[in-house]
């Protein structure tokens, strides 16, 4: 059959068009199949490294990508902060950034050590805390308290009496625990707007620690009663009214140095050698007594199971030998050491699933798993550690802050 000049331009046209198409639908294939091979494998990488992946941001992901070569097991030092000796520092972190208050300021630095913002305070003796998008400042044996939401003041306020302890929570509760004319102290506790939620004195029991619930409907008090022969610990639970609180049995514990909420609401509280678990309405739910083995360090994991660090004691009391065991008590107090080593443990930190067991000459980074990612040895004492994300932490020194790539 034979075409026109005109007609075989046509067909041309047409067998082009058509191979055009075949062309672009072959395209679109392949590249869904290509996502699909970078998403497995992007799966199954986060996967290798314990990442918690129902939790997991978006900018997470990409800080994962992004340090995947040049990770150096936790030894590099991306950035040294030095600060003044000649007042006194207080840090934190908060969304990412590192808040340092000193006497009569608050500021905000990325992990170069850059000023990203100021707020003038009055704190000659501070402690800051951070919870959730919250910081507050105060001023311990003045005072001043301050609640602060980014560089925004939400709220400042003179209290009665001078500070022992303050606390905030996620939806900014800040809870003072603070002296009284005539009582033991006093747990004040106000609002994210600064409004006053109770004022409770306490008449006969020594307190230095309070906390408010996730939900923000009741608050726990910590401290001791040193009527008897030998101090005993006490803990309370309080609800917004004006009724007196629960008293929790604490077995013969005499102090508890943690007591935190649970993501639940439960209420945790290690002693020396006791981890107690409480239900909202302060009823024991489980007890651990750890046998000839001394509580370290406490830390919640991921907000729901206890981390404890524990080292081997005699019947005195007295620490033996330099063995700890970094152990996770599961949601009926059943033990599982993770991760076992022969130094003794300052404090740690937890930041999703990854622990920070400092010992204050060197930073171990350990996984849920018992996994170490990673170890940093320091040539100056380590104090502290806070997490900037899941690949940097802040490591506070004698006169520096440290930046180091876990």
């Amino acid at each position: 059959m034979k075409y026109s000049e005109k007609e075989k331009v046509s067909k041309d046209e047409r067998d082009e068009e058509g191979n055009g198409g075949f062309r672009l639908r072959n395209l679109i294939v392949f590249v869904i199949l290509f996502l699909a091979v970078i998403a497995t494998s992007l799966f199954m990488y986060l996967k290798s490294k314990n990442v918690d992946l129902e939790n997991i941001s978006l900018k997470d992901i990409v800080n994962e990508l992004m340090d995947i070569s040049g990770n150096n097991g936790g030894n590099k030092v991306v950035k040294e902060i030095e600060f003044g000796t000649n007042e006194k520092h207080v840090f934190a972190v908060s969304k990412g950034l590192i808040i340092k208050c000193v006497k009569n300021r608050v500021i905000a630095m990325n992990e170069e050590g850059e000023e990203q913002w100021v707020v003038p305070i009055f704190a000659a003796n501070p402690v800051v805390k951070t919870a959730g998008s919250y910081i507050m400042v105060a001023n311990l044996e003045g005072k001043e308290v301050y609640l602060l939401s980014g560089k925004t003041v939400k709220w400042d306020r003179k209290m009665d009496g001078n500070i022992i302890n303050a606390d905030v929570n996620e939806s900014g509760y800040v809870s003072v625990v603070r002296q009284e004319k005539g009582y033991r102290g006093a747990v004040t506790v106000m609002n994210k707007n600064g409004a006053q939620a109770i004022n409770t004195k306490i008449a006969k029991k020594f307190i230095f620690m309070s906390k408010v619930s996730p939900s923000g409907k009741q608050f726990a008090i910590n401290g001791f009663d040193a009527s008897g022969v030998k101090p005993d610990a006490v803990v309370e639970l309080h609800d917004f009214s004006k009724n007196n609180g629960v008293n929790l049995d604490t077995g013969d514990v005499s102090l508890f140095p943690f007591v935190e909420y649970l993501n639940n609401g439960d209420l945790a509280a290690a002693g020396d050698s006791s981890v107690y678990l409480y239900d909202g309405e302060g009823k024991v739910k489980w007890t651990k007594k750890f046998d000839n083995k001394k509580i370290m360090c406490t830390d919640l994991l991921s907000g729901d199971l206890i981390v404890v660090a524990l080292s081997d004691m005699d019947s005195s009391g007295k620490i033996t030998g330099n063995r700890t065991e970094i152990a996770v008590l599961n949601d009926v107090g059943e033990k599982t050491v993770i991760y076992s080593m022969d130094v003794r443990v300052k404090n740690m930190k937890i930041f999703s699933n990854i622990i920070a067991i400092n010992t204050g000459t060197a930073v171990y980074y350990i996984n849920s798993k018992g996994e170490l990612l990673g170890k940093f040895d320091s040539k100056t004492n380590i104090s502290e550690v806070h997490f900037l994300n899941r690949q940097k932490t802040v490591l506070v020194c004698k006169s520096s802050l440290i930046i180091n790539n876990i």
